[in-house]
Protein backbone atom coordinates (compact mmCIF):
# COMPACT_ATOMS: atom_id res chain seq x y z
CA UNK A 1 0.00 0.00 0.00
CA UNK A 2 1.48 3.28 -1.27
CA UNK A 3 0.93 6.57 0.96
CA UNK A 4 2.14 9.48 0.16
CA UNK A 5 4.74 11.01 2.29
CA UNK A 6 3.25 14.07 3.26
CA UNK A 7 0.56 12.65 4.97
CA UNK A 8 3.89 12.34 8.02
CA UNK A 9 3.19 16.01 8.30
CA UNK A 10 0.14 15.44 10.04
CA UNK A 11 2.30 13.68 12.96
CA UNK A 12 5.39 15.43 12.60
CA UNK A 13 3.64 19.14 12.89
CA UNK A 14 0.93 18.30 14.51
CA UNK A 15 2.01 20.48 17.76
CA UNK A 16 2.99 23.75 15.19
CA UNK A 17 -0.38 23.63 13.15
CA UNK A 18 -2.92 22.84 14.93
CA UNK A 19 -1.93 24.08 18.55
CA UNK A 20 -0.99 28.14 17.30
CA UNK A 21 -4.47 27.98 15.39
CA UNK A 22 -6.21 26.54 18.97
CA UNK A 23 -4.23 28.65 21.11
CA UNK A 24 -5.99 31.47 19.86
CA UNK A 25 -8.97 30.55 19.65
CA UNK A 26 -9.55 28.64 22.81
CA UNK A 27 -8.44 30.80 26.17
CA UNK A 28 -8.48 27.79 28.02
CA UNK A 29 -5.60 26.85 25.80
CA UNK A 30 -4.01 30.16 25.34
CA UNK A 31 -0.42 30.19 26.01
CA UNK A 32 2.19 32.65 25.47
CA UNK A 33 4.78 30.30 23.46
CA UNK A 34 4.94 27.30 21.55
CA UNK A 35 7.36 25.51 24.26
CA UNK A 36 4.85 26.71 26.87
CA UNK A 37 2.18 24.37 24.77
CA UNK A 38 4.34 21.55 24.64
CA UNK A 39 4.74 21.38 28.43
CA UNK A 40 0.82 21.94 28.24
CA UNK A 41 0.67 18.94 26.29
CA UNK A 42 3.30 16.79 28.23
CA UNK A 43 2.08 18.26 31.82
CA UNK A 44 -1.58 17.45 31.16
CA UNK A 45 -1.96 14.93 28.22
CA UNK A 46 -3.32 15.15 24.92
CA UNK A 47 -5.14 12.98 22.31
CA UNK A 48 -5.60 12.74 18.77
CA UNK A 49 -7.82 11.34 16.26
CA UNK A 50 -6.39 10.62 12.86
CA UNK A 51 -8.36 8.80 9.85
CA UNK A 52 -7.16 8.88 7.09
CA UNK A 53 -8.69 8.07 3.47
CA UNK A 54 -6.85 6.40 0.68
CA UNK A 55 -7.65 6.81 -3.45
CA UNK A 56 -9.84 3.55 -3.09
CA UNK A 57 -12.02 4.46 -0.22
CA UNK A 58 -10.13 2.19 2.15
CA UNK A 59 -9.50 3.90 5.97
CA UNK A 60 -6.78 4.14 8.67
CA UNK A 61 -7.25 5.01 11.84
CA UNK A 62 -5.14 5.77 14.30
CA UNK A 63 -5.95 7.24 18.35
CA UNK A 64 -3.08 8.29 20.40
CA UNK A 65 -3.09 10.00 23.76
CA UNK A 66 0.25 11.81 24.83
CA UNK A 67 0.98 12.53 28.68
CA UNK A 68 -2.03 10.76 30.14
CA UNK A 69 0.01 7.11 30.58
CA UNK A 70 2.52 8.31 32.57
CA UNK A 71 0.91 8.31 35.48
CA UNK A 72 0.01 4.62 35.13
CA UNK A 73 3.44 3.56 33.47
CA UNK A 74 4.84 4.76 36.81
CA UNK A 75 8.18 6.28 35.17
CA UNK A 76 9.51 8.78 37.78
CA UNK A 77 10.03 4.87 39.22
CA UNK A 78 13.68 3.35 40.72
CA UNK A 79 13.16 1.03 38.23
CA UNK A 80 13.44 3.27 34.79
CA UNK A 81 16.59 4.39 36.25
CA UNK A 82 19.42 4.73 33.25
CA UNK A 83 16.34 3.40 30.89
CA UNK A 84 16.39 4.86 27.52
CA UNK A 85 13.26 3.17 26.36
CA UNK A 86 10.49 1.11 26.59
CA UNK A 87 8.02 -0.04 24.10
CA UNK A 88 5.07 -2.49 23.82
CA UNK A 89 3.41 -3.47 20.72
CA UNK A 90 0.72 -5.84 19.70
CA UNK A 91 -0.05 -6.27 16.06
CA UNK A 92 -2.25 -8.27 13.67
CA UNK A 93 -2.44 -7.72 10.02
CA UNK A 94 -0.59 -4.92 8.24
CA UNK A 95 -0.84 -1.48 10.23
CA UNK A 96 3.34 -1.65 10.32
CA UNK A 97 3.52 -1.53 6.47
CA UNK A 98 1.00 1.29 6.44
CA UNK A 99 2.75 3.38 9.61
CA UNK A 100 6.22 2.56 8.45
CA UNK A 101 4.98 3.71 4.57
CA UNK A 102 3.86 7.28 5.77
CA UNK A 103 7.74 8.19 6.81
CA UNK A 104 8.89 6.30 3.81
CA UNK A 105 10.40 3.61 5.65
CA UNK A 106 9.75 -0.29 4.58
CA UNK A 107 9.39 -1.94 7.76
CA UNK A 108 8.39 -5.78 6.45
CA UNK A 109 10.29 -7.79 4.12
CA UNK A 110 12.63 -6.09 2.29
CA UNK A 111 13.51 -8.00 -0.51
CA UNK A 112 13.44 -11.56 0.59
CA UNK A 113 10.61 -11.63 3.00
CA UNK A 114 9.43 -14.85 4.62
CA UNK A 115 9.09 -16.67 8.11
CA UNK A 116 11.91 -18.72 7.97
CA UNK A 117 15.58 -18.17 7.95
CA UNK A 118 16.12 -21.92 6.17
CA UNK A 119 13.76 -20.69 3.34
CA UNK A 120 16.69 -18.09 2.78
CA UNK A 121 18.88 -18.43 -0.16
CA UNK A 122 21.41 -15.62 1.08
CA UNK A 123 20.94 -16.96 4.80
CA UNK A 124 20.76 -14.56 7.91
CA UNK A 125 20.04 -11.17 6.98
CA UNK A 126 18.59 -8.00 9.28
CA UNK A 127 15.70 -8.15 6.79
CA UNK A 128 15.15 -11.64 8.44
CA UNK A 129 14.59 -10.53 11.63
CA UNK A 130 11.59 -8.60 10.93
CA UNK A 131 10.32 -11.69 8.53
CA UNK A 132 10.55 -14.02 11.55
CA UNK A 133 8.42 -11.42 13.29
CA UNK A 134 5.79 -11.65 10.85
CA UNK A 135 2.73 -9.20 10.71
CA UNK A 136 1.26 -10.79 13.63
CA UNK A 137 3.25 -10.46 16.76
CA UNK A 138 3.20 -9.24 20.44
CA UNK A 139 6.80 -8.14 21.46
CA UNK A 140 7.80 -6.04 25.09
CA UNK A 141 11.67 -4.24 23.91
CA UNK A 142 13.55 -1.73 26.12
CA UNK A 143 17.31 -1.16 26.82
CA UNK A 144 19.03 0.23 29.98
CA UNK A 145 22.69 1.60 29.61
CA UNK A 146 25.93 1.64 31.70
CA UNK A 147 24.49 -0.48 34.88
CA UNK A 148 26.11 -3.25 35.87
CA UNK A 149 23.91 -6.36 34.31
CA UNK A 150 22.37 -8.06 37.44
CA UNK A 151 21.39 -4.47 38.23
CA UNK A 152 19.70 -4.09 34.77
CA UNK A 153 17.86 -7.65 35.00
CA UNK A 154 16.52 -6.65 38.04
CA UNK A 155 15.44 -3.20 37.34
CA UNK A 156 13.70 -5.21 34.46
CA UNK A 157 12.29 -7.25 36.35
CA UNK A 158 10.46 -5.33 38.40
CA UNK A 159 9.04 -3.00 35.31
CA UNK A 160 7.48 -6.45 33.92
CA UNK A 161 6.19 -7.46 37.44
CA UNK A 162 4.29 -3.61 37.71
CA UNK A 163 3.33 -4.19 33.89
CA UNK A 164 1.84 -7.28 34.44
CA UNK A 165 -0.03 -6.04 37.67
CA UNK A 166 -3.83 -6.52 36.60
CA UNK A 167 -4.44 -3.21 38.65
CA UNK A 168 -2.54 -1.48 36.12
CA UNK A 169 -2.27 -2.82 32.36
CA UNK A 170 -2.11 -6.70 32.94
CA UNK A 171 -0.38 -7.73 30.31
CA UNK A 172 1.57 -11.00 30.69
CA UNK A 173 4.97 -12.10 29.03
CA UNK A 174 7.53 -15.12 28.05
CA UNK A 175 11.48 -14.70 27.45
CA UNK A 176 12.65 -13.93 23.98
CA UNK A 177 16.18 -12.41 24.19
CA UNK A 178 18.32 -10.53 26.82
CA UNK A 179 21.29 -9.11 24.79
CA UNK A 180 24.13 -7.24 26.49
CA UNK A 181 26.69 -4.75 24.44
CA UNK A 182 30.19 -3.55 25.72
CA UNK A 183 33.48 -3.67 24.31
CA UNK A 184 33.54 -7.41 25.42
CA UNK A 185 30.84 -7.68 23.04
CA UNK A 186 33.31 -7.12 20.21
CA UNK A 187 36.94 -8.74 19.38
CA UNK A 188 40.06 -7.32 20.55
CA UNK A 189 41.10 -6.25 16.73
CA UNK A 190 37.55 -4.39 16.26
CA UNK A 191 39.28 -1.99 18.99
CA UNK A 192 35.39 -0.36 18.90
CA UNK A 193 34.86 2.24 21.21
CA UNK A 194 31.30 2.65 22.44
CA UNK A 195 29.84 5.98 23.55
CA UNK A 196 28.16 3.74 26.72
CA UNK A 197 30.25 1.18 29.16
CA UNK A 198 26.99 -1.32 28.33
CA UNK A 199 23.74 -1.52 27.52
CA UNK A 200 21.37 -4.37 28.14
CA UNK A 201 18.79 -4.81 25.94
CA UNK A 202 15.79 -6.99 26.42
CA UNK A 203 12.88 -8.36 24.62
CA UNK A 204 10.06 -10.72 25.55
CA UNK A 205 6.80 -11.95 23.71
CA UNK A 206 3.44 -10.37 25.07
CA UNK A 207 1.57 -13.53 25.42
CA UNK A 208 -1.78 -11.69 25.89
CA UNK A 209 -4.05 -12.44 22.81
CA UNK A 210 -4.41 -9.27 20.25
CA UNK A 211 -7.89 -8.32 21.44
CA UNK A 212 -6.84 -8.90 25.36
CA UNK A 213 -3.82 -6.60 24.21
CA UNK A 214 -5.41 -4.01 22.54
CA UNK A 215 -7.84 -3.69 25.67
CA UNK A 216 -5.00 -3.62 27.68
CA UNK A 217 -3.49 -0.44 26.11
CA UNK A 218 -6.58 1.19 25.73
CA UNK A 219 -8.18 0.29 28.96
CA UNK A 220 -5.20 2.40 30.55
CA UNK A 221 -6.28 5.72 29.16
CA UNK A 222 -7.97 8.37 30.01
CA UNK A 223 -11.73 7.72 28.47
CA UNK A 224 -13.01 11.09 29.57
CA UNK A 225 -12.56 12.24 26.24
CA UNK A 226 -12.78 10.96 22.62
CA UNK A 227 -11.48 7.64 23.31
CA UNK A 228 -15.09 7.08 25.20
CA UNK A 229 -16.66 6.91 22.36
CA UNK A 230 -14.46 4.69 20.60
CA UNK A 231 -15.61 1.35 20.20
CA UNK A 232 -12.33 -1.33 20.64
CA UNK A 233 -14.04 -4.17 18.89
CA UNK A 234 -13.80 -2.44 15.69
CA UNK A 235 -9.98 -2.11 15.45
CA UNK A 236 -9.98 -6.27 15.91
CA UNK A 237 -12.52 -6.89 12.67
CA UNK A 238 -10.65 -4.54 10.40
CA UNK A 239 -7.81 -5.90 7.89
CA UNK A 240 -5.06 -4.85 10.53
CA UNK A 241 -4.35 -3.45 13.90
CA UNK A 242 -2.02 -2.69 16.51
CA UNK A 243 -1.95 -1.09 19.87
CA UNK A 244 1.45 0.20 22.29
CA UNK A 245 2.76 2.14 24.44
CA UNK A 246 6.63 3.99 24.14
CA UNK A 247 7.73 5.37 27.27
CA UNK A 248 10.92 7.58 27.35
CA UNK A 249 11.65 8.09 30.98
CA UNK A 250 14.38 11.16 30.55
CA UNK A 251 14.34 12.41 27.41
CA UNK A 252 17.41 13.96 28.55
CA UNK A 253 19.22 11.06 28.57
CA UNK A 254 18.37 9.35 25.28
CA UNK A 255 19.07 13.08 23.41
CA UNK A 256 22.95 12.31 25.06
CA UNK A 257 23.49 9.42 23.94
CA UNK A 258 22.08 9.94 20.78
CA UNK A 259 24.55 13.17 20.42
CA UNK A 260 27.04 10.79 21.80
CA UNK A 261 27.01 8.26 19.42
CA UNK A 262 26.31 10.23 16.26
CA UNK A 263 28.41 12.82 17.55
CA UNK A 264 26.53 15.76 15.23
CA UNK A 265 27.83 13.99 12.40
CA UNK A 266 26.21 15.37 8.98
CA UNK A 267 24.89 18.72 10.77
CA UNK A 268 22.13 16.84 12.35
CA UNK A 269 22.12 15.96 16.31
CA UNK A 270 19.79 16.51 19.00
CA UNK A 271 21.66 19.44 20.62
CA UNK A 272 20.09 21.85 23.15
CA UNK A 273 20.36 24.81 20.34
CA UNK A 274 18.55 22.24 17.45
CA UNK A 275 15.05 22.38 16.58
CA UNK A 276 13.15 19.10 18.31
CA UNK A 277 14.96 19.84 22.08
CA UNK A 278 14.32 23.52 21.44
CA UNK A 279 10.79 23.43 21.57
CA UNK A 280 11.03 21.74 25.17
CA UNK A 281 11.24 22.81 27.90
CA UNK A 282 11.37 19.76 29.79
CA UNK A 283 13.21 18.01 27.61
CA UNK A 284 14.69 16.27 31.00
CA UNK A 285 11.33 15.00 31.93
CA UNK A 286 9.85 12.11 30.77
CA UNK A 287 7.57 11.11 27.55
CA UNK A 288 4.77 8.29 26.90
CA UNK A 289 2.73 7.84 24.46
CA UNK A 290 -0.15 5.03 23.47
CA UNK A 291 -2.15 4.17 20.11
CA UNK A 292 -4.43 2.07 18.62
CA UNK A 293 -5.10 1.91 14.79
CA UNK A 294 -6.21 -0.24 12.23
CA UNK A 295 -6.17 0.21 8.17
CA UNK A 296 -9.44 -1.43 6.71
CA UNK A 297 -10.92 -2.70 3.29
CA UNK A 298 -12.81 -0.08 0.37
CA UNK A 299 -15.71 1.65 2.68
CA UNK A 300 -16.61 4.58 0.31
CA UNK A 301 -17.36 3.97 -3.21
CA UNK A 302 -19.24 5.67 -6.50
CA UNK A 303 -22.03 8.03 -5.10
CA UNK A 304 -20.83 8.57 -1.56
CA UNK A 305 -20.56 11.90 -0.88
CA UNK A 306 -19.63 12.10 2.57
CA UNK A 307 -17.96 10.35 5.58
CA UNK A 308 -18.48 10.47 9.22
CA UNK A 309 -15.53 9.91 11.86
CA UNK A 310 -17.85 8.37 14.19
CA UNK A 311 -18.55 5.62 11.57
CA UNK A 312 -14.54 5.05 11.21
CA UNK A 313 -14.57 4.04 15.09
CA UNK A 314 -17.62 2.50 15.78
CA UNK A 315 -19.10 5.51 17.78
CA UNK A 316 -22.45 5.74 19.17
CA UNK A 317 -23.03 8.82 20.65
CA UNK A 318 -21.81 12.30 20.99
CA UNK A 319 -17.58 13.70 21.03
CA UNK A 320 -16.62 15.35 24.00
CA UNK A 321 -12.89 16.45 24.74
CA UNK A 322 -10.83 15.60 27.65
CA UNK A 323 -11.52 17.32 30.81
CA UNK A 324 -8.19 18.04 30.89
CA UNK A 325 -5.40 18.13 28.14
CA UNK A 326 -5.81 19.02 24.39
CA UNK A 327 -8.37 16.89 21.76
CA UNK A 328 -7.62 16.93 18.13
CA UNK A 329 -9.72 15.30 15.27
CA UNK A 330 -7.88 14.78 12.53
CA UNK A 331 -9.36 13.91 8.85
CA UNK A 332 -7.59 13.10 5.36
CA UNK A 333 -8.71 12.85 2.18
CA UNK A 334 -7.09 12.00 -1.17
CA UNK A 335 -5.74 14.73 -3.41
CA UNK A 336 -8.23 13.88 -6.22
CA UNK A 337 -11.31 14.26 -3.71
CA UNK A 338 -13.00 17.68 -3.69
CA UNK A 339 -14.23 18.65 -0.35
CA UNK A 340 -17.25 20.41 -0.57
CA UNK A 341 -17.65 20.92 3.14
CA UNK A 342 -16.69 20.72 6.79
CA UNK A 343 -19.01 19.69 10.68
CA UNK A 344 -18.45 21.19 12.78
CA UNK A 345 -17.15 24.41 10.73
CA UNK A 346 -16.15 27.04 12.96
CA UNK A 347 -13.43 29.54 12.09
CA UNK A 348 -10.29 29.26 14.33
CA UNK A 349 -11.83 26.14 15.48
CA UNK A 350 -11.74 23.97 11.91
CA UNK A 351 -8.61 24.37 10.03
CA UNK A 352 -8.90 22.45 6.18
CA UNK A 353 -5.21 22.39 4.88
CA UNK A 354 -6.43 22.57 0.65
CA UNK A 355 -2.82 20.97 -0.52
CA UNK A 356 -2.96 17.34 1.69
CA UNK A 357 -7.00 18.02 1.98
CA UNK A 358 -6.22 17.33 5.25
CA UNK A 359 -9.23 18.89 8.22
CA UNK A 360 -8.18 19.51 11.51
CA UNK A 361 -10.55 20.07 14.31
CA UNK A 362 -9.44 21.73 17.97
CA UNK A 363 -11.73 19.13 19.47
CA UNK A 364 -11.22 20.75 23.65
CA UNK A 365 -12.56 24.19 21.41
CA UNK A 366 -15.42 22.70 19.74
CA UNK A 367 -16.63 20.82 22.91
CA UNK A 368 -19.00 18.41 22.65
CA UNK A 369 -20.24 17.59 19.18
CA UNK A 370 -22.70 14.99 17.62
CA UNK A 371 -20.32 13.78 14.94
CA UNK A 372 -17.31 15.06 12.44
CA UNK A 373 -18.40 15.17 9.18
CA UNK A 374 -16.79 15.36 5.79
CA UNK A 375 -18.33 15.95 2.28
CA UNK A 376 -17.34 15.68 -1.28
CA UNK A 377 -18.46 15.10 -4.74
CA UNK A 378 -20.35 11.81 -5.19
CA UNK A 379 -17.04 10.64 -8.06
CA UNK A 380 -14.22 11.40 -6.21
CA UNK A 381 -14.34 7.42 -5.39
CA UNK A 382 -13.96 3.95 -7.23
CA UNK A 383 -16.85 1.55 -7.30
CA UNK A 384 -16.58 -1.23 -4.45
CA UNK A 385 -13.60 -3.13 -5.96
CA UNK A 386 -12.43 -6.17 -4.05
CA UNK A 387 -9.06 -8.46 -4.80
CA UNK A 388 -9.12 -11.65 -2.77
CA UNK A 389 -6.77 -14.18 -2.72
CA UNK A 390 -7.58 -18.42 -1.63
CA UNK A 391 -5.39 -21.13 -1.16
CA UNK A 392 -6.45 -24.86 -1.72
CA UNK A 393 -5.50 -27.34 0.63
CA UNK A 394 -5.46 -24.53 3.46
CA UNK A 395 -1.96 -26.46 4.36
CA UNK A 396 0.06 -29.23 2.55
CA UNK A 397 3.15 -31.15 3.37
CA UNK A 398 6.91 -31.02 1.47
CA UNK A 399 6.26 -32.40 -2.09
CA UNK A 400 2.53 -31.13 -1.80
CA UNK A 401 1.54 -28.18 -3.62
CA UNK A 402 -1.64 -25.82 -3.10
CA UNK A 403 -3.59 -24.26 -6.03
CA UNK A 404 -3.47 -20.48 -5.33
CA UNK A 405 -6.89 -18.03 -6.87
CA UNK A 406 -6.90 -14.29 -6.73
CA UNK A 407 -9.54 -12.58 -7.63
CA UNK A 408 -11.15 -9.42 -8.96
CA UNK A 409 -15.05 -8.36 -8.70
CA UNK A 410 -16.51 -5.50 -9.57
CA UNK A 411 -19.07 -4.62 -6.81
CA UNK A 412 -20.29 -1.68 -7.84
CA UNK A 413 -22.84 -0.61 -11.00
CA UNK A 414 -19.92 1.11 -13.54
CA UNK A 415 -17.74 -0.44 -15.33
CA UNK A 416 -13.19 -0.26 -14.50
CA UNK A 417 -10.85 -0.38 -17.28
CA UNK A 418 -7.26 -1.96 -18.35
CA UNK A 419 -7.28 -4.08 -15.30
CA UNK A 420 -3.66 -5.90 -14.38
CA UNK A 421 -3.47 -8.31 -12.04
CA UNK A 422 0.01 -9.42 -10.96
CA UNK A 423 0.84 -11.99 -7.77
CA UNK A 424 4.44 -13.23 -9.05
CA UNK A 425 6.17 -12.82 -6.28
CA UNK A 426 6.69 -16.16 -4.21
CA UNK A 427 8.59 -17.54 -6.81
CA UNK A 428 10.96 -14.52 -6.60
CA UNK A 429 11.12 -15.49 -3.02
CA UNK A 430 12.22 -19.11 -2.40
CA UNK A 431 14.44 -20.65 -5.11
CA UNK A 432 12.73 -24.49 -3.81
CA UNK A 433 9.81 -23.93 -5.01
CA UNK A 434 8.10 -24.69 -8.20
CA UNK A 435 5.29 -22.46 -9.60
CA UNK A 436 3.11 -23.30 -12.33
CA UNK A 437 0.07 -21.41 -14.43
CA UNK A 438 -0.66 -17.97 -14.28
CA UNK A 439 0.47 -15.37 -12.08
CA UNK A 440 -0.37 -12.07 -14.56
CA UNK A 441 -3.33 -11.43 -16.73
CA UNK A 442 -4.69 -8.38 -18.30
CA UNK A 443 -8.43 -7.16 -18.78
CA UNK A 444 -9.34 -4.74 -20.94
CA UNK A 445 -12.70 -3.75 -18.67
CA UNK A 446 -14.74 -5.65 -16.06
CA UNK A 447 -18.55 -3.94 -15.77
CA UNK A 448 -20.29 -3.90 -12.50
CA UNK A 449 -21.25 -7.36 -10.85
CA UNK A 450 -18.47 -9.05 -12.77
CA UNK A 451 -15.31 -10.72 -11.77
CA UNK A 452 -12.31 -12.07 -13.23
CA UNK A 453 -9.32 -14.25 -11.75
CA UNK A 454 -6.17 -16.15 -12.57
CA UNK A 455 -5.20 -19.55 -10.76
CA UNK A 456 -1.68 -21.05 -10.37
CA UNK A 457 -0.01 -24.00 -8.47
CA UNK A 458 2.87 -24.03 -5.94
CA UNK A 459 4.75 -27.09 -4.86
CA UNK A 460 6.53 -27.00 -1.92
CA UNK A 461 10.39 -28.79 -1.42
CA UNK A 462 10.80 -28.04 1.73
CA UNK A 463 8.22 -27.78 5.14
CA UNK A 464 8.37 -24.43 6.71
CA UNK A 465 6.23 -21.01 6.39
CA UNK A 466 6.19 -19.54 3.17
CA UNK A 467 4.80 -15.62 2.59
CA UNK A 468 3.08 -14.92 -0.05
CA UNK A 469 3.30 -10.92 -0.43
CA UNK A 470 0.38 -8.62 -2.00
CA UNK A 471 -1.49 -10.18 -4.95
CA UNK A 472 -1.66 -6.30 -6.72
CA UNK A 473 -4.44 -4.83 -9.01
CA UNK A 474 -4.42 -1.92 -11.10
CA UNK A 475 -7.19 -0.34 -12.63
CA UNK A 476 -8.34 3.24 -14.46
CA UNK A 477 -11.58 4.66 -13.64
CA UNK A 478 -13.04 7.94 -14.21
CA UNK A 479 -9.36 8.36 -16.51
CA UNK A 480 -7.85 8.09 -13.26
CA UNK A 481 -5.26 5.25 -11.73
CA UNK A 482 -6.10 2.68 -9.37
CA UNK A 483 -3.99 0.35 -7.00
CA UNK A 484 -5.83 -2.11 -4.66
CA UNK A 485 -3.77 -5.30 -3.34
CA UNK A 486 -4.52 -8.49 -1.22
CA UNK A 487 -2.80 -8.90 2.40
CA UNK A 488 0.41 -10.78 2.94
CA UNK A 489 -0.65 -13.94 3.22
CA UNK A 490 1.65 -16.84 5.26
CA UNK A 491 1.31 -20.90 3.95
CA UNK A 492 2.37 -23.62 6.31
CA UNK A 493 3.84 -26.46 5.04
CA UNK A 494 4.28 -29.37 7.28
CA UNK A 495 6.19 -32.19 7.61
CA UNK A 496 4.44 -35.45 6.48
CA UNK A 497 3.52 -37.86 9.97
CA UNK A 498 3.38 -40.92 7.55
CA UNK A 499 6.97 -39.92 5.77
CA UNK A 500 8.46 -39.51 9.73
CA UNK A 501 7.08 -42.93 10.76
CA UNK A 502 8.18 -44.65 7.54
CA UNK A 503 12.04 -43.05 7.88
CA UNK A 504 11.84 -43.84 11.33
CA UNK A 505 11.25 -47.87 10.19
CA UNK A 506 14.10 -47.21 7.26
CA UNK A 507 16.50 -46.14 9.76
CA UNK A 508 16.37 -48.80 12.26
CA UNK A 509 15.23 -47.14 15.23
CA UNK A 510 15.02 -49.25 18.08
CA UNK A 511 11.85 -50.54 19.33
CA UNK A 512 11.65 -48.38 22.40
CA UNK A 513 11.88 -45.49 19.98
CA UNK A 514 9.16 -47.20 17.92
CA UNK A 515 6.57 -47.48 20.41
CA UNK A 516 6.94 -43.80 21.47
CA UNK A 517 7.42 -42.73 18.06
CA UNK A 518 3.63 -44.18 17.49
CA UNK A 519 2.66 -42.23 20.01
CA UNK A 520 3.73 -39.34 18.97
CA UNK A 521 2.59 -40.06 15.48
CA UNK A 522 -0.75 -40.66 16.96
CA UNK A 523 -0.69 -37.24 18.64
CA UNK A 524 0.21 -35.66 15.38
CA UNK A 525 -2.92 -36.82 14.31
CA UNK A 526 -5.07 -35.69 16.47
CA UNK A 527 -3.60 -32.49 17.10
CA UNK A 528 -3.82 -32.10 12.74
CA UNK A 529 -7.58 -33.19 13.39
CA UNK A 530 -7.97 -30.69 15.81
CA UNK A 531 -6.11 -27.92 13.24
CA UNK A 532 -9.17 -28.69 10.89
CA UNK A 533 -11.82 -28.46 13.24
CA UNK A 534 -12.74 -32.14 13.12
CA UNK A 535 -15.44 -33.10 16.28
CA UNK A 536 -14.26 -35.49 18.58
CA UNK A 537 -12.00 -35.70 21.97
CA UNK A 538 -8.24 -35.93 22.32
CA UNK A 539 -6.48 -38.81 24.06
CA UNK A 540 -2.92 -40.60 23.78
Amino acid sequence: MHVDKKYAIAFLLFAFLILPMAASAYPVMAQDSPEEMIELLLNEGAEVLLTNIDENGAPAVIYAQLGSPVDSLNLEAEMYDNCLALAVIATRGELLDYIFSLIGTEFMGGEEPGFMLSQFDEGFTPEAILDLLGSDFSLLVSAYYNLDEAVAIGKMGQVLAHLANPAVFGFSFADIIHLRIDESFFPPEAEMELPFEALDVFMYQVTNPFADALNVVLGGLDDSGLLGNINPSIFIAERGAAAGLLAIPDMGDLVELFNDTMGGGGGFSLAAESFFPSQFEMINGSIAIAAAGYIGEQILTYGDTDISIGSLVGATGSFVPMDTGVSIVMGILPESANITGVSPDVEGLTMHENDSNMIMWNATGHGEVPDYIIEFESDDFPPDIVIARTFNPVSTVPGGSVEVTVTVKNNGTVPIDNLEIVDNEVGAIYSTVTVAGTTSQNVTSLAGGESTSITYTVTFTNEGKYTFPNAELTYEFNAREYNKNTVTDGYSVYADPAQLLSQMILDGMPISGAILGIVALGALFNINKMRKGSSGGYQV
